[in-house]
């Protein structure tokens, strides 16, 4: 069976958002392409995002491959576009089936399935029920028995029951990294060390962390599995030896929860003598002088910290689980160990006052990592705040998708008020503390005196192009007279 992968494109998304944000290769589709071939199917991936296709170029790859089978990787604030590809396809490929996957579609079947876009909603990890998906359709048996499935049957939502997780994740296949062009993906200019070509890669699959704003804990059910080190090293090295790779962004929501684990993973990187440098998210309880030098030795050059807020009592009210004091030891370890910090902070989740907000903008200057980014909490699927306002009807479920959902320097309004300060008030704190951090004249100084570096003129501008982006939109629009995108979709 031909079976089509899609990775939607995101709408809204201005070019300098784009940019701050990066672009890298899909890797759950790319983990389930490569269950699939090793299942006797031809598969075929086509990332919206990386390539922007308008939608004739897209219904043209898409014609040419000729697939039974349509998946969608969906993320909240592209599921508009991951319904409108799935609509394309089905108006003009005849008997073609849609799938939606991905942590959206599996908190959200029922919605997903309304407007008839989409046939199917693969719940959960997609590498099994997947594969075993395209075998039922191939033969043309019922799916009733192929766990980790919803549909419509007779108009009414059915579910086939959720799929066990995959204990070994060790056993699954290396991502399909074949299937896709390595060139076309970059690193965020927050994240990127130089030039290099660059690839992700997944080591863990869980958090054992409850944040209240975050969704991971609701996708993996809360368990932590991890690979083995070795596993993750060798495949770092065939990206390494066959892809030119040389730069990477380790994609685990809490990579060092287990310290002992990253340090194996290091000393294997130092083994195989990579040349490397690389990027992950740490967190601030488990961060220690033997981890970080470590980590500094194998390559680790950047080191993404959320931080959420100045607030020690907001940060309790979050379950985030880490002190104001372990935040500033992870931060000066980081410095210690030539490491760019990027510090991440929420504004306008419940408890949130002005004052609180105040005591996080003075505490980001004073952490003075290399990047913040201040965002105005949207309710994400999947998460407790999100549960308790669905819950209490304060969601509407077939609405949550879009633009509403792009956090990277959004200026919309968050659709629900969850704290004390209006929402016009928190966008316009997040403009003001975005901007007081990076035009403090010691900042400045301190990002001139890296222009030297590779990509660093590029990445500066960049930024500063995303910090002055709303004046850069008004006065584009002005001047092209705000005419619609001739690549822009339909809805």
């Amino acid at each position: 069976m031909k079976v089509l992968l899609v990775s939607p494109a995101l709408r809204n998304m201005d070019a300098y958002q784009v940019r701050a944000r990066g672009c890298m290769p899909p890797l759950n589709l790319m983990y389930m392409a490569s269950c699939l071939l090793a299942g006797g199917h031809e598969v075929k991936i086509i990332d919206l995002y990386a390539e922007n296709l308008s939608e004739a170029e897209f219904l043209a790859r898409a014609k040419a491959f000729g697939p039974d089978l349509a998946g969608f990787a969906t993320y909240t604030a592209s599921f508009d576009m991951a319904a409108a590809g799935a609509r394309l396809l089905k108006n003009n490929l005849p008997g073609l089936k849609t799938a939606a996957g991905g942590i959206h579609a599996s908190y959200l079947p029922a919605a997903c399935l309304k407007s008839g876009d989409f046939d199917l909603v693969v719940v959960g990890e997609g590498e099994v029920t997947i594969v075993e998906l395209a075998d039922k359709l191939s033969k043309g048996e019922s799916l009733s028995a192929v766990a980790g499935l919803a549909y419509l049957e007779d108009g009414k939502f059915f579910s086939t029951g959720p799929r066990a997780l995959i204990e070994d994740i060790n056993a699954l296949p290396w991502p399909a990294y074949q299937l896709v062009d390595l060139s076309k993906y970059y690193l965020g200019i927050t994240r990127a060390v130089g030039t290099a070509p660059a690839a992700s890669v997944l080591t863990m699959r869980g958090c054992p962390y409850k944040c209240t704003f975050c969704s991971h804990h609701f996708g993996y059910g809360g368990r932590m599995r991890e690979r083995a080190p070795a596993d993750v090293v060798a495949e770092m090295k065939s990206l390494y030896d066959n892809y030119g790779v040389r730069e990477f962004q380790v994609e685990d929501p809490s990579f060092t929860c287990d310290p002992a684990r990253v340090r194996e993973i290091c000393r294997l990187i130092r083994e195989k003598k990579l040349k490397i440098s690389w990027n992950c998210n740490v967190r601030a309880n488990t961060a220690s002088e033997e981890l970080f030098a470590a980590m500094s030795a194998a390559g680790c050059r950047r080191a993404l910290l959320g931080v959420e807020s100045g607030s020690q009592e907001m940060l309790d009210r979050m379950k985030k689980g880490i002190t104001l004091e372990a935040v500033r030891r992870t931060v000066a370890l980081a410095k210690k160990y030539e490491m760019r910090v990027n510090a991440a902070f929420i504004l306008g989740t419940p408890g949130e006052t002005e004052e609180t907000a105040r005591q996080t903008n003075s505490f980001a200057r004073e952490l003075d990592p290399d990047y913040v980014m201040f965002s105005v909490y949207v309710p994400s699927p999947g998460g407790e705040l999100f549960d308790d306002l669905a819950a209490r009807g304060k969601l509407d479920l077939d609405k949550v998708y879009g633009a509403d959902y792009i956090t990277v320097y959004s200026e919309r309004e968050p659709m629900v008020e969850l704290s004390a300060v209006p929402a016009k008030k928190l966008l316009a704190l997040m403009e003001e503390y975005t901007r007081g951090f990076y035009l403090r004249p010691a900042y400045v100084l301190k990002r001139l005196r890296t222009l030297w570096l590779p990509g660093e003129i590029g990445r500066v501008l960049w930024g500063v192009a995303l910090i002055f982006s709303r004046q850069f939109r008004t006065l584009a629009g002005r001047l092209a007279g705000r005419k619609e995108d001739e690549n822009s979709w339909t809805y």
